[in-house]
This record gives C-alpha cells, sequence and structure tokens, in this order.
C-alpha cells in the first residue's frame, strides 16, 4: 500500500480502525489512565491502527453513503474496543476495592493517596495491591494478549458487525458482579484474619472490661493485618494469574456474542 497517495475511500477505511484502537486504548486500565498524556494515547492508537490496517484492510464492507450511517459505523466500532478495555479495567477495580476493604478493617479507613492512574484519592492498601497487579500484568506479557485480541477481534466481530444483544448485556452485567466477588476472593485471607481477631478483642473485652479494648486492638490490627497480607502475596499472585486468564476468556467470549456467532 502506498501511504503516500491515499485516497478518500481508504482514509474512511482507516479513521474506522483507529476507532476501534482508539477506544481500546482509552479503556484500558494502564496505559488509559489519566496520567498518560493523550497525545501519547493518541500516538499509541495510530501506530496500533496503521500496523493493524493493512492486516484488516482485505476484508472491509462496502462503506454507507450517508455521513450519519458513516458515524453510526464509527461509534460501533469504538464500542467493540471500550468493550475490551472496560472489562480489563474491572479486574484491576477489583484490586482497589479488596485493598480498600481490608485497609478499612486494618484501621487505615481514612488513610488516602493519590492514584497517579485515576487522579483520584484511593486505600494505601488497595494502591499498594494495585501496583502490584499492574506489575504481575505487565510480566505476564498481559498487554501483549490485549494487543493481540484488538488484532484478532476482526475475526468475530467484522467491521460493522458489532451488534449489543440482550444476551451480551446479560453477560456485562454478570462481569460487574464477578468483579465483586473477585475483590473479596483476593482478600478473604486478610479479612477473615482481622475477623478473627475482632471476635478475640470482643471475647477478652467481655472477660477483662478493666483493659481498653481500642487502644491494645487497633496495633494488634495493623500487625496481624500487614503480616498476613505479606504471607498471603503468593497467593494473591497465584489469584491474579487465573484472573487474567479468566479475563482473556471471557472478553474473547463477550466479542463472538458481539458479533453474532
Amino acid at each position: 500500500m502506498n501511504w503516500i497517495d491515499i485516497d478518500v475511500l481508504t482514509f474512511q477505511y482507516f479513521i474506522l480502525v483507529f476507532a476501534r484502537m482508539a477506544s481500546m486504548v482509552a479503556a484500558s486500565p494502564i496505559i488509559g489512565s489519566a496520567s498518560v498524556p493523550a497525545q501519547a494515547k493518541i500516538g499509541f492508537s495510530f501506530l496500533l491502527s496503521v500496523i493493524m490496517f493493512p492486516i484488516v484492510s482485505r476484508s472491509f464492507p462496502a462503506l454507507p453513503g450517508h455521513i450519519i450511517l458513516f458515524w453510526s459505523l464509527m461509534v460501533r466500532e469504538a464500542l467493540i474496543g471500550m468493550l475490551i478495555g472496560v472489562i480489563s479495567s474491572l479486574m484491576f477495580s477489583a484490586v482497589q476495592l479488596s485493598g480498600q476493604i481490608f485497609g478499612m478493617q486494618v484501621g487505615f479507613g481514612i488513610v488516602n493517596v493519590m492514584d497517579p492512574l485515576s487522579q483520584e484519592q484511593t486505600s494505601l492498601l488497595g494502591e499498594y495491591l494495585f501496583i502490584i497487579a499492574i506489575l504481575l500484568f505487565l510480566v505476564m506479557d498481559g498487554h501483549h494478549l490485549f494487543i493481540k485480541i484488538i488484532a484478532n477481534s476482526y475475526s468475530v466481530i467484522p467491521m460493522g458487525g458489532f451488534s449489543f444483544t440482550e444476551s451480551l448485556g446479560i453477560e456485562v452485567t454478570h462481569w460487574l458482579t464477578k468483579a465483586f466477588i473477585i475483590a473479596f476472593k483476593i482478600g478473604a485471607p486478610m479479612i477473615f484474619s482481622l475477623l478473627l481477631i475482632s471476635v478475640a478483642m470482643g471475647i477478652i473485652a467481655r472477660s477483662v472490661p478493666q483493659m481498653n479494648i481500642f487502644i491494645v486492638g487497633l496495633p494488634i490490627n495493623i500487625f496481624v493485618g500487614l503480616f498476613v497480607m505479606a504471607a498471603s502475596l503468593m497467593l494473591f499472585a497465584y489469584f491474579m494469574r487465573g484472573y487474567f486468564t479468566s479475563v482473556i476468556t471471557d472478553i474473547w467470549m463477550l466479542m463472538k456474542m458481539a458479533g453474532g456467532t
């Protein structure tokens, strides 16, 4: 393909490819964060589009003649990328929620830090687990898998083939519920251990009423909570590996449903 002499039709097809790539980049959990400059996101989306366009240009359908229909087609292409990016972001949101619940139990409910990715206040322990999850994601080449998914998406959802069916909506809603379940599973060792500490402190408070249980219990909660969190990091990494695999499988299933296959 001669990129010097590009006709209007080729440019329109390229815009549609760019819409799918740019929406995935904007909704992805790492490069789509608010801390990444918009120029970097646009540049990366453009680079992906340039790489993907010669590969997927063999199966392009005829373009609609009206500008409104063309914009409608571009929105449908953008929804495909958003579907991939949003589902992948839910995994990391579940990790942050798990750390936030655990932090409140430890006594760090008011200890917040600025998240550089979302530019919002978040729990200290939630941010810690979030950073570990991102490192595990990169070590496992998760970013390469998502690029592979968006490249192979044209085989199950050709250009203009996206359709938001009732079954697809149910599955997306189910994934929202699944994110909460994942959050509680990740934090289960820490949450359960602190629950036992609270029960023990309650028994001690009833047995020895002279003891100020709030002063004694707070450092015990912090010590036990941080110790259990450090001891369960290997289990956390094992869980995240399985959850990342599950996310890839679920995204591919959702794309097949969106493509009607």
